[in-house]
C-alpha cells in the first residue's frame, strides 16, 4: 500500500508558495489497489517509453522521465505551458507490497506500474476452535 501520509508534503507546499506561479505540477498519478496489487497510473504524455528510469530503493519508488521539445528553424514559439525536461515523481511504498515483483507498462502516454501485495499483507481466514471438552467440564464443575 502506498504511504497515504506524507510528513514532509506540507512542509514542501509551504516552501513552493512563493513560487507556485512558476513552477509546474509534478507529474500525476492515480493508484489503486485491485486483485491483490496496487495499480499506479502515470501521466507522460509525449514521453519516450526508452526515456523513463523507474527505480525502487528502500521502498521508495522513484520515476524520472525526460520529454524534449526542439523548435525546428522558422519556428517562432509564441507561447510554451507544457513542461519540457526531466521530471521526477518519488512515492513511500509501504511494507506490505513485494517490490521485488514490479511490473511497468507505458501506452498511450501512460505509464502503468502494479506492485503485488506481499503475501504476509493479504488477508487471511483464521480458525476460531471450540473449546476442548476439559475446559467445560471445570466450568461447570464451578
Amino acid at each position: 500500500m502506498l504511504l497515504r501520509f506524507d510528513p514532509f508534503r506540507d512542509l514542501d507546499r509551504v516552501f513552493e508558495a512563493p513560487t507556485r506561479a512558476t513552477a509546474h505540477p509534478s507529474v500525476p498519478f492515480d493508484a489503486v489497489r485491485k486483485d491483490g496489487k496496487v495499480v499506479i497510473h502515470f501521466d507522460l504524455p509525449g514521453v519516450n517509453p526508452a526515456d523513463v528510469d523507474l527505480t525502487v530503493e528502500r521502498n521508495v519508488l522513484t520515476l524520472k522521465a525526460i520529454r524534449d521539445w526542439v523548435t525546428t528553424e522558422g519556428e517562432e514559439v509564441i507561447t510554451t505551458e507544457r513542461r519540457h525536461g526531466e521530471f521526477v515523481r518519488q512515492l513511500h511504498l509501504g511494507e506490505n507490497l513485494d517490490t521485488g515483483a514490479i511490473a511497468a507498462t507505458h501506452e498511450h502516454g501512460v505509464l502503468t506500474v502494479e506492485i503485488p501485495v506481499a503475501e504476509t499483507a493479504k488477508a487471511r481466514k483464521v480458525e476460531v476452535a471450540a473449546p476442548t471438552p476439559a475446559i467445560e467440564a471445570e466450568v461447570d464443575a464451578a
